[in-house]
Formats: structure tokens, sequence, C-alpha cells
């Protein structure tokens, strides 16, 4: 059934202003090799001063490793996620050492495009999504993405700068123009992209399992699949252990719908691909699931 979502991950986002601005400055100075070495006391100090993160942590790689996590293994995943937020500084400026992508199902992406129909490009917060940007620039895609804002803070308003066009880009979730937005985009045979593994309170969800457990991921994706009958691409961006993107499309294997009667079927049915999409991809990469919260309900 159906429920409201919880606000567990509605934080606000950490991180200074200060801070993001010197990184920047760092990485201007001394590139992104040198920049990497700060990842480690980076690393410590949230391992040390964020205890949710590091408890959540925990709770995940417990599920998704066959050994018990240690410290190491949780400095590790927080590392993964430190690492991702740095190569976005070089992805957002365009530079010329940002990080190198590498692409598996390419040619199945720019086919759905081809159709004229728009695209969802369905991802989820593993790997990076910034990395599917610089794909979109090299193919002259234009790329929308449907973001929740209202708990972002000044370290992004500082990324978001290095690109002027940035904001342009973006269509903000929970707004009175949202859905026409959205509408417009696809008509335009545009691709909008979602992450749909988070949702904020306005949303409903559907119960799936992933990892052993149960977990609710909001059914918003594919009512608008529905809505404007859009094709669904999943896509993930994850860094590998050489620091080249992988970038990979897959296709979304549910068949729409043929009557109304049948269309919650549907989202039941996309939502347990959905999550089973995630679930293979956390156990061949662990380290690149970015959820730093209770995501099971399992802590006190």
């Amino acid at each position: 059934m159906p429920r409201r979502a919880d606000r567990r991950w509605v934080v606000p986002e950490r991180g200074s202003r200060f801070a993001m601005q010197l990184a920047l400055l760092l990485a201007r100075r001394v590139g992104r090799p040198w920049l990497e070495w700060l990842l480690g006391p980076i690393t410590l100090y949230f391992f040390l001063h964020n205890g949710a993160a590091r408890r959540a942590s925990r709770v995940y790689l417990r599920r998704v490793l066959p050994v018990r996590p240690s410290v190491i293994m949780i400095m590790r995943h927080m590392r993964c996620f430190a690492q991702v937020v740095l190569d976005r500084i070089f992805f957002l400026q365009n530079a010329i050492d940002m990080p190198h992508v590498r692409v598996t199902g390419r040619e199945n992406f720019l086919q759905t495009l081809a159709a004229g129909q728009g695209c969802l490009l369905l991802g989820a917060h593993i790997g990076s999504f910034e990395a599917l940007r610089a794909l979109g620039r090299e193919h002259s895609i234009t790329l929308r993405m449907l973001m929740y804002r209202s708990n972002l803070g000044g370290a992004t308003d500082v990324l978001e700068a290095l690109d002027p066009t940035y904001l342009q880009t973006i269509i903000a979730i929970g707004q009175v123009d949202t859905m026409l937005r959205v509408a417009e985009s696809l008509e335009r045979g545009e691709v909008v992209g979602i992450l749909g593994d988070r949702t904020p309170d306005t949303g409903r969800c559907i119960s799936a399992k992933m990892l052993g457990g149960d977990i609710y991921l909001p059914e918003g994706p594919f009512r608008l699949a529905l809505a404007t009958g859009t094709p669904i691409v999943l896509v993930s961006a994850i860094r590998g252990a050489d620091g080249i993107y992988d970038v990979s499309f897959e296709p979304f294997d549910v068949p729409y719908p043929t009557s109304r009667q049948e269309r919650s079927a549907f989202v039941q049915h996309a939502v347990e691909r959905y999550a089973g999409w995630m679930e293979a991809l956390c156990y061949r990469h662990p380290f690149s699931w970015f959820n730093f919260y209770d995501y099971w309900g399992d802590l006190p």
C-alpha cells in the first residue's frame, strides 16, 4: 500500500561555503591529483563529526557486504563520496583534467532519443550524475534534472556557480510549474533526469524489497512516464578503480499498460524492477551508494 514518505533524508546540507571556496581555489592552483591527497583528512573529519552518517553507513554495509563492516570500510564508504564530490568540481568546470568517462549502452540511449519523444533518465544516488552531464555535452543533448532543492546550502551554491548555465537545466520539485516544465521539456524531445531513490514528504511511495529489507520508493517517476508516454532508460555513472567513470544505460523492460485498470500493477512492478536494479548495483559497487541516512528505518 502507498504511504506518506518520511523526512529522514531531508536534512540541511553539510559542508560550508568557505570550505568549498577553498577547495575550488586549490583545484585551480594544484589540480585534481594533488587535491585528492586531502580526501583522507576530510573523510576522517566527517567520520568523527557526523555520527548519523557513520551509523547509517554501518547499517547499509552490513546488508550489502558478506562480512561485518569495520571502521576502515565505513571510512572507505565516506571517502568514495568525498571523491565524487571532488570530481564534481572538475566536471562542472569542464576542466581539462576532469575525469574520463566510458560508456556502455550508448547506442540504445541514442536510439531512444531519436524517436523524438524525449526520455526519462532514471538514476539513483549511486556514483555521480555529473559524469552524465559531461556525456550530454559531448552529444549536444539537452539534459534537465528534476531535483529537490530545499535542503541545499552554501557549498552547493558555490559549486553550481562554476557553470553559468547549470541552474537553467534544473527543474525544482514541488513548485507550481514543475510538471508543466517537465512536460514542455519532454515535448521538445529533451532528456529529464530523475534520481528515484529519495522523495520529499509531498510524494507517495510504494513498498519494495532491497538488500533483505523493506524500502519505500516514490511512485512519481513511473506515474510521470504513464502520463506522458515517455520511455524510461536506467542510468548509472560509477567511478572505477582506475578513476574513470563507467556510464551505463539499460533499458527499462517493464511494458507500459494498455488500459487504465493495469496502471497500479505497472507502478508496483516498475518500483520493484527499479529496486532490483539498485540492489544489483549496490552488490557490484557497495561503496558507491550515497544515501547516508537511516534508509531502512533500522536505527532506534
